[in-house]
């Protein structure tokens, strides 16, 4: 059920009304308020809600006739009386109202409110006369009826007419004839109980109808939104002021406030006023954009030498009262962290309204200017309230240190492996000062030997963390803690199931603190740190780039987003308040500034010793990695000239894009990548599996139950930014898809059908469809066309996993009479993986590999795999061949064929080495040359990226190099044999593929804890 109406008679006071905006402009039309959406579309500073009518002062009716003031609510369905009217004697005292309804006159200077007494009609009808039955009971008496004309009449009731003086009576008026309705409650203000009397609302107060959603129709229906009718007698001079409860406390009535304890940080405010408020005067209507702050009411946490004001967006608690409002925070609030790590001026929150800053619906014309305005409040209460445990606040370091865990079971959610373990993001912060003790679990923060040595040289300066919420990185190898020390850092409700994952670019492209209007909008911006000052100038060395040193030359890339091949200093910097920018949201201090070298002040943070010897006394001393890809890279302070600002490389908002495929949910949630906050949701039918192009354009979506592959635009630069952009049929029950490194073609199995699906990356249509020798393809992997390295066969495989434990190779075109490719499979590896799981390229192999996960390691002599419950992993690689591009004859044309090139095992190992059965496999990204322009040949589609592409090969003078080179290959094993869940780590780099030990603290080869593991992903993942 819905309201229609609320009126005095002399006009309406709900739903509220405004001029309608065509093309921006007013029109000549007014409309009625009964949307959120409605006030998005029509209300601006310009264009206010319009006031609403008062009641003349004086007994007069609309008619300007005699007669007793009323208000009346009309719905669009018959009521239920049981609902609104109680026949009690009781309930007289109460006006004969159950409570559904109420009115009240308020005055709001000292807040006491008073029922106003009189009498309540619905149809006509009240309850009146000599109490009936046990429990006694008034009798439901019919006083007011319409005559064949439609004016109300006053009924004969036991030889009087008690109905005379009900509006319309005595001298009807336009729309008397809706006061008695099945749908119209009626309240006229009657305090000696004669109608006949003529009397008036109080003046002075704001009379208000309060209608709950307790309201009922006949058919069961409750109201589906409570309603607040607010008016005065005369001219509105009452300031609008904040509610408050009755004597003695006098609170203002905001919630949560009073000094209220263990609150959600997640909560929204609530804010009741004496009467209808002017919206924009309060704040800016939430529509789901980075609201800005308001002077009106000031949301506030954090010391008092750095206070944080939090910006939000304001809704009213329904659409037909505009005296209670909630307040939308930007941002959820700091929790207080776990008991015995509290952060108390960080969960203390203080709401303090400002005096002559909100207004209500009056209009009052200001004869010298012509403006509008409002009355304004003269009051300015405070109120507080502390946040309990709420979901944690997470500050996560960033790839490439890191690898994403996907986790099942009864907790599903996301896991962050820190591969740095010198970052300044959340966790325990405990250490000892002394620098004598080292336990395990405490922040190897301090230990960065930049904070440790010379972190008051630094530009912005390093210190220890005081809280959780920036505690820093328990040290490598370790899950990424948020402020509550858990090591899920995304969990329900955010999402509800974790599939596959994908990382795609960096966020500081849409989200940074440059100044506005394309970085910070509101409370923030740093002019040091506009894109025109963001010169990435990078050369390859070794197997990452390096900045550009003065004096030497490399490619420069103006306003471009954070390298992939470099890490912040620190992974993550650590949360500040008050935050660099409140609108859109970013806390997170910039990294280290490239003002620290001009200024003398070298990098000492670089590879070496990752563990120390703690039990020794001896701390972390240096990076897991074996190169440098972390530098002093982050934007100059705030300057007044831009003159003053050094070239920079690196910036907030550090981190990436995540895509989360969460199938239970049938969506893809979109992540930052860094604060685990959820940027986006895209709804989509089952989607079952990710792959991402290269030049991270698009993401293409299986959809297992509708036999589909939808293409996400992924770009943030496009109109159709994470929008689906086009739809395609392919075979039964498709599941595992593969995007070509070198962008030409996206392999789709099709497990129902036993096909794999070829689909164009330059049209997004299927161009082909292959059968031969498959059965039941899951799982797929492409490696890049060999154009000038490998065996210079300039043609790109994919590697086709079956359900039966047989790999498929696919060798792509062109397979014309003058081609060289066949683009079909041409034949199936030798060896059967037992119960397969999947598999990944082999970043390193130029030649073409990949790694298997299965049961049952290839015994290497015999070429025979184990037993079935054992888990293997098997790289499988392309070990010989004829070099060169082969063309193809008429006989080849016909019989696809490996031509003299052998598959072959270069690597199978078992438990000897594992921890159980691996599901999933990644490796560490921390050497990676991506920061260099995307390869691609004359058969990719698009322009290639200039940094930051996902093609496995980057091109080098006279060939091509391996774009990624880890060191670690992570393994996860849901079930292992010794820990429950795990993620085994092996040492790749090293002869015999061993396991690596992740903790110092412990004795034996220990994995990282992970229960319930399943998916694991770095940024090369396909």
């Amino acid at each position: 059920m819905d309201i229609l109406e609320v009126s005095n008679g002399f006009g309406q006071l709900v739903p509220h009304t405004i001029v309608k905006l065509v093309n921006g402009q007013p029109s000549q039309q007014i409309v009625s308020i009964r949307s959120h959406q409605d006030l998005l579309d029509n209300l601006t500073v310009e264009n206010r809600v319009l006031p609403v009518a008062q009641w003349v002062a004086g007994t007069v009716l609309p008619s300007n006739a005699q007669g007793n003031h009323f208000i009346y609510a009309r719905f669009d369905q018959p009521i239920d009386i049981g609902s609104v009217l109680d026949p009690s004697p009781a309930a007289q005292a109460n006006s004969g109202f159950t409570g559904a309804i109420t009115v009240t006159a308020l005055d709001p200077f000292s807040g006491e409110s008073t029922a106003i007494t009189g009498r309540a009609f619905l149809n006509g009808a009240t309850y009146s006369g000599t109490p009936q039955s046990s429990p006694p009971e008034l009798p439901l008496q019919t006083w007011v009826t319409l005559d064949g004309t439609g004016k109300p009449v006053a009924e004969d009731v036991e030889g009087e007419t008690p109905g005379l003086g009900f509006p319309g009576t005595e001298g009807d008026f336009e729309g008397s004839n809706m006061l008695v309705t099945p749908n119209t409650i009626v309240f006229v203000v009657d305090s000696d109980d004669n109608l006949s009397t003529y009397e008036t609302f109080p003046t002075g107060n704001q009379i208000r109808i309060n209608i709950s959603t307790a309201v009922r129709a006949v058919n069961g229906k409750n109201l589906v939104a409570s309603a607040l009718g607010c008016a005065t007698v005369g001219a509105d001079t009452l300031t609008p002021e904040v509610m408050r409860t009755p004597p003695p406390s006098n609170n203002p009535v905001i919630t949560p406030g009073a000094g209220a304890t263990d609150v959600d940080p997640t909560t929204m405010v609530r804010v009741e006023f004496t009467e209808p408020i002017q919206p924009l005067t309060l704040g800016t209507i939430e529509d789901g954009t980075p609201p800005g702050t308001s002077s009106s009411i000031l949301l506030q946490f954090g010391p008092d030498a750095s206070r944080v004001t939090v910006p939000y967006g304001i809704q009213p608690a329904s659409i037909y009262d505009f005296s209670t409002w909630d307040l939308v925070p930007a941002f959820n609030f700091p929790g207080t962290g776990p008991e015995f790590l509290t952060c108390g001026t960080f969960n203390t929150v203080d709401v303090v309204v400002n005096a002559s800053m909100f207004e209500d619906l009056a209009w009052i014309v200001d004869p010298g200017t012509g403006s509008i305005n409002g009355n304004a409040n003269t009051l300015a209460p405070q109120t507080w309230f502390d946040t309990g445990v709420g979901p944690g606040v997470v500050n996560a370091p960033v790839a490439p240190d890191t690898i994403t865990v996907a986790r099942f079971g009864a907790n599903p959610g996301l896991s962050v492996i820190d591969l740095n373990g010198f970052g300044a993001g959340t966790g325990d912060p405990t250490y000892d000062p002394s620098y004598q003790v080292f336990a395990e679990g405490w922040t190897n923060f301090p230990n960065n030997p930049n904070l440790k040595l010379q972190g008051s040289a630094l530009i912005p300066p390093l210190q220890p963390g005081n809280c959780t919420i920036n505690g820093g990185s328990a040290g490598v190898f370790t899950m990424t803690l948020d402020s509550n020390l858990s090591d899920l850092v995304l969990s329900s409700p955010l999402v509800s199931s974790v599939g596959d994952m994908m990382i795609g670019h960096a966020l500081d492209a849409t989200f940074n603190n440059g100044p506005a209007p394309f970085g910070c909008q509101s409370t923030g911006g740093n002019l040091c740190a506009f894109d025109g000052k963001k010169l990435i100038q990078a050369v390859l060395n070794g197997n990452t780039v390096t900045p550009v040193q003065p004096g030497q030359f490399g490619g420069a890339l103006a306003g471009y987003e954070n390298l992939i091949s470099w890490a912040p200093h620190p992974n993550p910097p650590p949360l500040i308040f008050p935050p660099p920018c409140v609108s859109p949201f970013l806390n997170g201090q910039e990294p280290t500034a490239i003002d620290t070298v001009a200024g003398g002040v070298t990098n000492l943070l670089s590879p070496g010793n990752p563990f120390g010897n703690p039990t020794m006394g001896q701390p972390p001393s240096g990076l897991l990695t074996s190169e440098q890809n972390a530098h002093f890279l982050g934007p100059s302070p705030q300057a007044l000239q831009i003159s003053a600002c050094f070239d920079f490389m690196v910036r907030q908002q550090v981190g990436q894009f995540l895509y989360i495929l969460d199938r239970s949910r049938n969506e893809i949630v979109v992540v930052n990548s860094n604060r685990m906050t959820v940027i986006d949701r895209i709804d989509l039918d089952d989607p079952t599996a990710l792959a991402m192009g290269p030049n991270l354009d698009f993401l293409a979506i299986t959809s297992q139950a509708s036999n589909l592959v939808s293409f996400l635009d992924i770009d943030p630069s496009s109109a159709s930014f994470h929008k689906i952009v086009k739809v395609v049929i392919v075979g039964t029950r498709p599941r595992g898809i593969a995007w070509d490194p070198g962008n030409e073609d996206i392999l789709v199995c099709n497990e129902g059908d036993s096909t794999v699906s070829v689909i164009s990356a330059h049209s997004l249509d299927v161009r082909k469809v292959v059968g031969s020798q498959l059965s039941q393809p899951f799982d797929v992997v492409i490696t890049p066309r060999q154009a000038n390295f490998g065996f210079f066969r300039n043609v790109y495989f994919a590697w086709i996993l079956n359900r039966s434990g047989r790999l498929a190779i696919f060798e792509s075109g062109p397979n014309t009479v003058n081609g060289w490719g066949y683009d079909d499979v041409i034949g199936i590896a030798s060896f059967e993986f037992n119960n397969p799981k999947t598999l990944q390229p082999d970043y390193i192999n130029l030649d073409g590999g990949v790694w298997i996960l299965h049961e049952g390691p290839i015994d290497m002599e015999t070429e025979e795999p184990g037993d079935l419950t054992e888990g293997a992993v098997t790289n499988l690689a392309i070990q010989s061949g004829i070099s060169g591009q082969l063309p193809l004859n008429l006989t080849s044309l016909t019989i696809p064929q490996y031509r003299d090139m052998y598959i072959g095992i270069a690597k199978s190992i078992g438990e000897e080495v594992l921890s159980g059965i691996p599901v999933d496999i990644a490796f560490d990204n921390m050497r990676n040359v991506a920061g260099t322009p995307n390869y691609f040949t004359t058969w990719s589609a698009g322009q290639p990226l200039p940094a930051n592409g996902k093609n496995l090969v980057r091109p080098i003078p006279g060939g091509a190099i391996n774009t990624n080179e880890p060191t670690y290959m992570f393994l996860a094993v849901p079930n292992s044999t010794s820990q429950g869940g795990v993620v085994d780590v092996l040492n790749i780099a090293a002869s015999g593929l061993g396991r690596a030990d992740t903790n110092a603290y412990q004795e034996g080869t220990q994995s990282v804890p992970a229960e319930d593991c399943n998916v694991l992903v770095d940024y090369f993942r396909q």
